[in-house]
């Protein structure tokens, strides 16, 4: 089932015939101006009908919330109804989700997919650590060494479940991206950088953060607290908060100063190799 909406219309789309004669049922039963064929029948607005109305769009609501989908229906009791029942195969989506990658994760922008989608891929990685971002609709996926086998044979069809989906991603980055993991999970660099980490822990700490955090979490969490304990946002307060404040923001400066090497060592030992 697909629903789409206008300012004037919410069209239902099925290719159940099952579906479409429970539908075509309710709406014939509970709603006097009506226009029907084979397959299709529309409802138009009827004042007097609004609290039917208001029930038949909670039962879609619910339908199609079964689907992983969303469904807005607050102004929709106002608006010309249309059920049509189409070929099976017709209602087929192409999905597209953009991949990227950093550090040990990968990082996928789920765009128009359902979230059900991302659902069905943490599925297959259900030991790995993973993070949703409603605001931007995507996920993030801690990998692990075993990994990439199964990666690479998802990303490489097409067709999963009831989706079809285009997965975009750079294949250079993403052999660049096992290199880079191979590499950073070896014993050799585990064991040159580790007792240097933990050298290091104190500045992490004054970052909020933990030695074995990526450049990029480290970067962020000093810009984050950089921007609060600025001198500048605290030229009004008292001289006894000013220092404080300055203090803290010296620290917060010294101690990303002193990771940076750290990182950039690193770097370097990745690209040799």
């Amino acid at each position: 089932m697909n629903i789409t909406q206008t300012l004037e219309s919410l069209s239902i789309l099925t290719d159940s015939d099952a579906l479409f004669c429970e539908l075509r049922a309710l709406i014939s039963k509970n709603f006097t101006k009506t226009l029907a064929n084979k397959d299709k029948i529309i409802s138009f607005y009827e004042e007097s009908e609004i609290p039917q109305r208001k029930c038949f769009l909670k039962f879609i609501k619910k339908l199609y919330e079964k689907q992983g989908n969303e469904l807005d229906v607050t102004f929709a009791k106002y608006k010309t109804i249309k059920l049509s029942l189409v070929q099976r195969n017709a209602l087929t989506n192409i999905y597209n989700i953009d991949i990227d990658f950093l550090n040990d994760e990968m990082i996928f922008t789920l765009n128009n997919t359902p979230r059900a989608f991302a659902s069905y891929i943490l599925q297959n990685f259900k030991g790995n650590e993973s993070k949703f971002d409603e605001k931007n609709h995507k996920f993030s996926l801690k990998i692990k060494k075993s990994d990439f086998g199964l990666i690479e044979e998802i990303i490489s069809r097409r067709e999963h479940l009831k989706f079809i989906v285009n997965f975009n991603y750079n294949e250079v980055k993403f052999q660049e991206f096992k290199r880079n993991y191979k590499i950073q999970n070896s014993a050799k660099f585990k064991s040159r950088f580790s007792a240097l980490a933990n050298l290091l822990e104190e500045n992490f700490e004054i970052l909020g953060c933990s030695n074995k955090d990526s450049f990029e979490t480290v970067r962020d969490s000093y810009l984050a607290l950089a921007k609060i304990y600025h001198p500048d946002r605290h030229s009004n307060k008292s001289e006894s908060i000013k220092n404080e404040y300055n203090a803290k923001f010296k620290k917060i400066q010294a101690a990303y100063e002193a990771l940076k090497p750290f990182f950039k060592n690193q770097e370097n030992f990745i690209k040799v190799g």
